[in-house]
């Protein structure tokens, strides 16, 4: 199983006596064939909350349906405000999408797909959306 950290987001919380700096970190685990997990983690440190992200990661481990590198049908997921379409494509086209999809889709074991995003981009929401529609494969 390989990690990737996805994004660090910098919190702010603001009190009396200053501000309070917090951590949250999105990462992704896969064996790139057929297997991803997704994990989010929050600490004051920046390390800890890597370690967590990496842990959840791991715990939250989905087994997915790819055949040779392709999905076999139209895919199109929902998360907030991001919505994201996953069409299926030639082995020729390769993968045609966003660096956070691309990242999610490595990991994942799909080699050929045409992707499209609308609405939001954010990455830890785009993240979400890209599991999602993965675990809708029949």
């Amino acid at each position: 199983m390989e990690d990737r950290l996805v994004k660090i987001h910098r919190v702010t919380k603001v009190v009396k006596g200053g501000r309070i700096f917090s951590y949250t970190s999105t990462s992704i685990c896969g064996n790139k064939n057929c297997l991803i997990g997704f994990g989010r983690g929050k600490s004051r440190e920046i390390l800890e909350s890597i370690k967590k992200s990496y842990l959840k990661a791991r715990n939250n481990i989905l087994k997915l349906n790819i055949k040779n590198g392709k999905i076999p049908h139209f895919l199109y997921s929902k998360h907030s405000a991001s919505k994201l379409y996953l069409f299926p494509a030639s082995k020729i086209i390769g993968l045609i999408c966003s660096n956070i999809v691309k990242q999610v889709l490595i990991f994942s074991g799909i080699k050929s797909v045409f992707s499209k995003i609308h609405g939001s981009t954010n990455t830890i929401n785009v993240t979400i959306c890209a599991i999602k529609a993965l675990t809708f494969l029949k």
